[in-house]
């Protein structure tokens, strides 16, 4: 289950990452493995061809790795970075369903965004930590969390 912070983390010693493309590019390509096969195809509907390559999901081009959409690297920067918390603000949709069924790492966003298809997260406060576990919860305490 990932963690969700709504405040920039300062206390933990997390670091949290912004910029989710450069760091995709630096450093999570190569951790990539067989895993990133599920993420890269659930979200921009292209075939991991292999460590640096996919297949265009419009004509079967292939390409670089490193034209994934944003989100797409964030979800693997996520699964593959579990002691970092990285920035979802320029996630899709599509790419927040498969972060937020990930079995663990950390996210930040300062305002709600949240998946529907969310079942149970942990979020990080000034309190510690807690379950929530709809996306009604989870958007109100977002909303209410100072």
């Amino acid at each position: 289950m990932i963690t969700v912070y709504k405040k920039k983390p300062s206390k933990n010693g997390m670091e949290l990452v912004t910029l989710n493309d450069i760091y995709f590019n630096k450093h999570t390509v190569e951790q990539l493995d067989d895993k990133a096969a599920e993420i890269i195809e659930n979200i921009d509907q292209s075939k991991m061809l292999s460590k640096y390559t996919i297949s265009s999901r419009f004509n079967g081009t292939v390409l670089n790795i490193d034209k994934l959409s944003t989100g797409c690297k964030t979800a693997l920067n996520i699964m593959y970075n579990p002691d970092k918390i990285f920035d979802i603000c320029e996630c899709g949709d599509n790419a927040l369903d498969v972060i937020y069924a990930l079995p663990q790492g950390n996210v930040y966003c300062s305002y709600p965004f949240v998946s529907f298809e969310m079942d149970k997260v942990n979020v990080c406060d000034k309190n510690g930590t807690k379950v929530i576990d709809s996306y009604e919860a989870l958007k109100e305490w977002w909303t209410n969390e100072d």
